[in-house]
Formats: structure tokens, sequence, C-alpha cells
């Protein structure tokens, strides 16, 4: 499945994570992007958007799930 830890496109702007092309990654969000803190939290980023999208170009690999997000709940290993 694509995700936006592999997307070329997914852009960080004021505590958002949108699309530099301008697709909307959530159709209920009013802007089409997501919160940044899932990032840092590292919660998994695969939108139904994204797996279909003509202008998705993969960086590479994703980020392997034990190495994403900065910020961790109280109890859990990093």
């Amino acid at each position: 499945m694509r995700s936006l830890y592999e997307c070329s496109h997914a852009r960080v702007n004021h505590g958002r994570i949108c699309c530099h092309k301008g697709h909307s990654l959530l159709v209920q969000s009013s802007d089409g992007g997501v919160d940044m803190r899932r990032l840092a939290r590292g919660e998994p980023l695969v939108f139904a958007n994204c797996q279909k999208c003509p202008d998705f170009e993969s960086i590479g690999e994703p980020v392997p799930e034990d190495e994403r997000g900065w910020v961790k709940t109280a109890g859990e290993k990093r």
C-alpha cells in the first residue's frame, strides 16, 4: 500500500501534512490535509486517495515502523 512515508509530494506546512500536488488526503478534512501529530506519533500514513493517485512518485521504501515518529505515549518503547 502507498504511504506518505514514501511519497515525494507529501509536505508539512503549518502543522499539517498536505499534498504538494494539491490532492486531498482526507475527504472529511477542511483543507484535505492531516495533522502533523500523526507523523510525530509514527502512525501509518496510508490514505485511500493516495492508492490510485496519478501523481504518486515514490522516494523509495517506506520508513520502517520502528523508526517512525519521535513522540511516543507513556509506556511505549521506541
